[in-house]
């Protein structure tokens, strides 16, 4: 464990505002990341399209902080797509030290320590992906919602589907799937008004259930699973996938079901 004080100035790209620790993510998915893979794409367009139903101005330089932004990709897209200044924060050192410059500050910053200077700053908090590797997920929840001022907006993104939990979901330090109940139910008792959940990814679940069995079948690297997970295996299958992200898109804004959910809530509090 490190003193951010003693950080290297070679490897200060980022703010160490919490002592540095071990991360076990695999690295190998930070690899893999890019803003012009499919899955990026679809996840960004649920995202907006929940935030233009909540009615949030693009326009406006509004605050925002993501929690879990690892390189920075959702961040790049939301300060493409919005006047947004978004903070971002991870625990995973090597890949803040990818992350491309922004508008935000980049922060190697653990949320449930609260620090005075971010707590009830931002205007909008982006959490995703993040809430699955969560044992327990109340007290960090409610160490987020401490970030947003009173009125401020929360939008989460997690996997959906717990059938379809696997081998790769394992590996990426998954504990859990969820479905709409189960995530707003995360949330009894805490400040914040659920305003909205869709599903998304609803053609992708008979390639998840192939996934499933695929890495049934027999043992693999930790590199080898995180690959065969989320890498398409070539240009073509990419195109493809492509042309189903825009079709269900185009067709259907929120299916019954799905491989991811997103939820929007408003914080309470005065």
């Amino acid at each position: 464990m490190a003193d951010p004080d003693e950080l290297p100035a070679e490897e200060a790209e980022f703010e160490p505002i919490s002592r540095l620790q071990e991360n076990p993510f695999p690295f190998e998915w930070y690899r893999l990341i890019d803003e012009s893979h499919f899955w990026f794409q679809w996840r960004l367009s649920a995202a907006m399209l929940e935030v233009r139903e909540l009615g949030l101005p693009l326009g406006r330089p509004l605050h925002g902080l993501e929690i879990g932004g690892g390189t920075g990709v959702l961040r790049a897209q939301f300060e493409a797509a919005t006047a947004w200044v978004v903070d971002m924060t991870d625990l995973q050192a090597d890949a803040l030290r990818l992350a491309r410059p922004s508008r935000g500050r980049t922060l190697y910053y653990d949320v449930t320590e609260r620090h005075p200077d971010f707590v009830g700053r931002y205007d909008v908090v982006v959490l995703f992906d993040v809430l699955e590797h969560i044992p327990q997920p109340r007290p960090f929840l409610a160490a987020t919602l401490e970030h947003l001022r009173p009125g401020g907006t929360l939008l989460i993104n997690v996997p959906a589907m717990q059938s379809l939990f696997s081998g790769y979901d394992a590996v990426a330090g998954h504990v859990r799937r969820y479905d709409k109940p189960g995530l707003v139910a995360e949330f009894d008792g805490l400040p914040l008004e659920v305003t909205g959940a869709r599903y998304w990814g609803a053609s992708l679940v008979p390639l998840l259930a192939v996934r499933k069995a695929l890495l049934a079948l027999r043992p693999r690297s930790e590199d080898e699973t995180i690959r065969l997970g989320f890498e398409p295996p070539n240009r073509l299958i990419h195109a493809l996938l492509r042309l189903v992200m825009r079709l269900e898109s185009a067709v259907v804004a929120s299916p019954v079901m799905g491989t991811s959910l997103v939820l929007s809530g408003r914080r309470l509090g005065g």
